[in-house]
C-alpha cells in the first residue's frame, strides 16, 4: 500500500476501526477535536454524553452487555478527572473499558500548559494500567496494548492519555503501523490439568459444594459456562456481581445455601464484603475453599485471608477456568450432590409471592 501523510489522530481512528470498535462514548473538548475529525472517515459512532463520568459508565455498560471493549473519550484536565471517578465502578465490575483522555502538549509540560495535569498518575489506582502516549509512531501499538490489557486476565479499565502534539503531528503512514485485531487479543490464562483434576475431585468428595463466579462470568456467554459446570460436576454454580452480595434479591434465598456449603469454589470471585469476608454465620467455619483467579494480588490476599481453609489456589482467568471445569469428567458420581444441586437451584430461583403480577 502506498504511504501517505497522516496525523496521530488518524492513527488513533484507524486503529480503533481495525480493532472492531464501532462506538465511542464521549464528551467533546479542545484536546480531542482532531480525533473527532478523524473518526468521520470510519464507521464509528460517537455517542455524546453530558458529563464525562457518564461516558465511562456507558462504556462500562456496553462492555458488560456485549463482551467487547467499551471505549470512552474525554478531554484533558477536568474532563479527565470527571471521567476518572467512574473508573472505580468499571474496575469493581471487571469491565474491559478503555479511557482515552486528551492531554496537554508534551512540549509544554512544566510550563503551565492549558489543563496540564499528571493524568496517568491520577488514574493509576483506578485502572489495570495507565500511561501517556509519547510518540505518534507508537499510537497504534499503544491502543492495541491498552485493549489487550483491559480484556486480559481479570478484565478491567485501562487509561491512555493522548497529548495534542502527538495527535496533531503529521508522519508517513508507513511509519505508523496499524495493529490488527489479533494484536489486541489477550492470551488466555488456562487452568492447569492438575488444578482442574484437584478441583473436580474436591467437588465430587464434598457434600454441599457451591461454585461462586465473579462479575466476568455474569456477562454474555458466562451463564452458558456456568450451566456447563453445573451439568458436568452436578454442583450448583451462581454468578455474583451486585454490591448487595448475599442479599441480592436476584439470587433468591442464596444466603441459606451459602451458609450450609462445605466447599466453595471461587472463580474470579474475591472473598470480600459481598461474602461477609467468609465469616460465620454467613459461611460455615468448617467450609473449605478453592480459589481460581487471574489477578495475583487478589489471589495472594485470598491465601492470607483464608489460611488453612483454602485447600487449593491456582492462577487462571475466569473463562478458561470455567471451560476447563465444564469439560471435565468427575471421578465418580455423588447422589447427594443431585439432591443438593436441586435444592440450590430452587433456592436461587425463589421469588416471594408478592412479586408475582
Amino acid at each position: 500500500m502506498q504511504s501517505r501523510q497522516v496525523r496521530g489522530a488518524d492513527v488513533v481512528a484507524m486503529t480503533l476501526a481495525k480493532l472492531g470498535v464501532n462506538k465511542v462514548f464521549s464528551v467533546s473538548g479542545n484536546h480531542i477535536m482532531s480525533i473527532y475529525d478523524a473518526l468521520n472517515d470510519h464507521p464509528i459512532d460517537i455517542i455524546h454524553a453530558r458529563h464525562e463520568a457518564a461516558c465511562v459508565h456507558m462504556a462500562d455498560a456496553y462492555a458488560r452487555t456485549t463482551g467487547n471493549i467499551g471505549v470512552a473519550m474525554v478531554t484533558a484536565g477536568q474532563g479527565h478527572t470527571n471521567a476518572s471517578a467512574a473508573l472505580f465502578t468499571a474496575r469493581a465490575s471487571n469491565a474491559p473499558v478503555l479511557l482515552l483522555s486528551g492531554h496537554a502538549p508534551l512540549k509544554e509540560l512544566g510550563h503551565g500548559a492549558f489543563q496540564e495535569l499528571r493524568q496517568a498518575d491520577s488514574a493509576a489506582p483506578l485502572t489495570k494500567a495507565s500511561w501517556t502516549a509519547q510518540r505518534t509512531e507508537d499510537l497504534g501499538r499503544d491502543i492495541a496494548r491498552a485493549a489487550r490489557i483491559a480484556s486480559g486476565g481479570r478484565p478491567g479499565p485501562v487509561h491512555l492519555s493522548l497529548p495534542t502534539d502527538v495527535l496533531e503531528q503529521t508522519i508517513s503512514s508507513s511509519d505508523a503501523p496499524i495493529p490488527d485485531a489479533l494484536a489486541a487479543c489477550a492470551a488466555p490464562m488456562p487452568l492447569s490439568e492438575a488444578a482442574t483434576r484437584q478441583t473436580v475431585t474436591a467437588i465430587a468428595a464434598a457434600q454441599r459444594p457451591l461454585i461462586l463466579c465473579g462479575p466476568t462470568l455474569c456477562r454474555a456467554g458466562g451463564q452458558a459456562l456456568m450451566d456447563q459446570m453445573r451439568r458436568a460436576l452436578r454442583a450448583p454454580a451462581v454468578g455474583m456481581e451486585s454490591p448487595r452480595g448475599i442479599n441480592d434479591p436476584s439470587l433468591g434465598t442464596f444466603a441459606g445455601i451459602l451458609a450450609r456449603a462445605d466447599l466453595l469454589v471461587l472463580i474470579g470471585k474475591p472473598v470480600d464484603f459481598t461474602l461477609h469476608f467468609a465469616r460465620a454465620p454467613f459461611v460455615s467455619p468448617d467450609c473449605r475453599f478453592i480459589a481460581l483467579e487471574a489477578d495475583e494480588e487478589s489471589l495472594a490476599a485470598t491465601r492470607k485471608q483464608l489460611n488453612d481453609r483454602l485447600i487449593l489456589s491456582a492462577s487462571a482467568d475466569a473463562v478458561s477456568a470455567a471451560r476447563a471445569l465444564g469439560g471435565a469428567t468427575p471421578d465418580a458420581g455423588n447422589e447427594r450432590n443431585d439432591a443438593w444441586l436441586n435444592e440450590a437451584v430452587a433456592a436461587f430461583a425463589y421469588r416471594p409471592p408478592s412479586w408475582r403480577t
